[in-house]
């Protein structure tokens, strides 16, 4: 399981964060640290059922989900 948190919160030095952009048409950027650390992203949809399926064949589903966390299991 993976555990997001929003931008504004307080964590350590890192030389780069996965993250996700969920986005109101049902697509969402899945950001991955691509090279030299630098944020790549790549595209997938949700649904409001809390399935994920990213444009590279993998999906997931939502978990748990709180003002300041979201949790989503990956299923690779």
């Amino acid at each position: 399981m993976t555990v997001y948190r929003r931008d504004d919160f307080a964590f350590p030095p890192a030389r780069g964060r996965r993250g996700v952009e969920f986005h109101a048409d049902g697509s969402f950027t899945d950001w991955l640290i691509g090279r030299g650390d630098a944020p790549e992203g790549h595209g997938g949809r949700w649904s409001a059922g809390g399935e994920i399926s990213r444009s590279t064949g993998s999906a997931g589903s939502i978990v748990a989900a709180a003002p300041d966390r979201l949790e989503i299991r990956w299923k690779e």
